[in-house]
């Protein structure tokens, strides 16, 4: 299988550090060295240690952040910090003031919202954090320097345009969808009017996807999150690597979804079809490119389909999803606990008979899909593509097919010309 290749989706979130003494603790350690310093110098140290830092008066309402999920990850001190960095982003704020005296810590708030906040698309991930310690009657304090790739008419122009694309996707699914089919219209949405390149612009925002239909995983997987939580469906945007088809590890960014009160893994990035020649052909001539079917295995997985490929980044608490029952192909009857080769063959004789381009065989696991692999592919297709040439009158057969052995998965795909 040729994968498209993910490499450098996914930039590290940056804030630099770092840490000023400022002039009242400078002014205060004179002091102490003169011992009985003037009464205008104490003086000059209260006014300079007492300045009035200009935090912001918080907008945000705990019930716009109540259910993000990485806010509620959080201790109530850095939950304050949490909202007075989403009320300055969103304000496109030169310098945000924060209740902190912790950097590092700081970082990982930013972090946390942008990831629970897909529509902040003006601001890339990069700022600049300065730490000003306890002093003399001021508390510590961070002061955080975001840098935006957009702002005033930019900004909107970009936000209503995004909004406009958001409301025609939804608008087409149908009020008395379930959760589910609501995720799957997203999901396939998605991966019919995103094209994946690794240029494209704007490719870390969901301007990039929804807008110019072109990105990378982060648009991927932050579109996927903005337009489900507008469905009113819990998403969120999870990171960490996954391995390509050389089995090298790339940095990757993907979603867990609720659904049906259970959590369950989508990749969007990963269900967009791309183009395959692994072929085998009855009359021994070269096959014809074949344009792969939409693969369903990274829509509402568990977490032991997902982590054959996928490692989720340490550091934060995510829930089990360890349930299996929206399976696709077991709810479309292509999955096989056993290998029946009759079962199969009949499988495939209908999908002849049905014109079907393709026709799917998931297994339960590793043993199974062994048994079945050579069976179906040196036998039982062999017999079908016989079976084609009858049906169809045709001089001469061609097929493909597509082996993806770390999913447990055959894909057979037909011609009837």
């Amino acid at each position: 299988m040729h994968r498209k290749r993910r490499s450098g989706c996914l930039p590290v979130c940056l804030v630099a550090l770092c840490l000023c003494l400022g002039a009242g603790c400078i002014t205060a350690g004179l002091m102490k060295e003169k011992g009985d310093a003037p009464a205008l110098v104490r003086e000059v140290v209260q006014k300079v240690a007492q300045k009035n830092i200009p935090f912001r008066e918080i907008a945000v309402t705990e019930e716009e952040v109540e259910g993000k999920f990485y806010y509620g990850l959080l201790d109530e001190t850095e939950k304050q910090v949490y909202k007075e960095i989403l009320d300055g982003l969103r304000e496109n704020a030169d310098t945000i003031y924060l209740h902190s005296g912790d950097g590092e810590r700081v970082n990982f708030i930013f972090q946390n919202v942008l990831n629970d906040h897909p529509e902040i698309f003006w601001c890339g991930g990069t700022a600049t954090a300065t730490t000003f310690p306890e002093r003399l009657g001021q508390d510590a304090y961070v002061e955080l320097t975001p840098q935006y790739s957009y702002s005033g008419s930019d900004k909107e122009r970009m936000l209503a345009e995004i909004e406009t694309a958001a409301e025609s996707c939804l608008a087409q699914i149908p009020e008395e969808a379930t959760e589910y089919e609501k995720i799957k219209f997203v999901y396939e949405y998605l991966i019919n009017t995103v094209d994946y390149q690794m240029d494209a612009p704007d490719n870390q925002n969901i301007y990039s996807a929804l807008v110019n239909h072109a990105s990378v995983c982060a648009g991927y997987a932050r579109s996927t999150q903005y337009l489900l939580e507008k469905a009113g469906i819990f998403c969120a945007y999870v990171t960490g690597t996954a391995a390509d088809g050389d089995g090298n590890l790339e940095n990757h960014a993907w979603n867990l979804v609720q659904c049906n009160g259970n959590y369950y893994f989508v990749d969007t990035t990963w269900g967009d079809p791309v183009f395959s020649q692994e072929a085998g052909m009855s009359s021994q001539e070269e096959a014809p490119l074949q344009k792969r079917a939409m693969p369903y295995d990274y829509l509402c997985c568990s977490g032991r389909e997902l982590f054959k490929t996928h490692t989720l980044e340490e550091g934060y608490a995510y829930p089990e999803c360890a349930w299996e029952d929206l399976n696709y192909y077991q709810l479309n009857g292509m999955y096989y606990d056993s290998f029946e080769p009759e079962q199969i063959r009949d499988k495939i004789y209908r999908s002849i008979d049905r014109k079907e381009e393709a026709i799917v065989f998931k297994f339960a696991d590793e043993s199974v899909y062994q048994q079945a692999h050579d069976v179906i592919l040196e036998e039982l297709v062999r017999d079908a593509a016989a079976y084609l040439g009858r049906s169809y009158d045709l001089s001469e057969v061609r097929y493909s097919y597509e082996e993806e052995r770390t999913l447990c998965k055959l894909t057979i795909y037909w011609s009837y010309e």
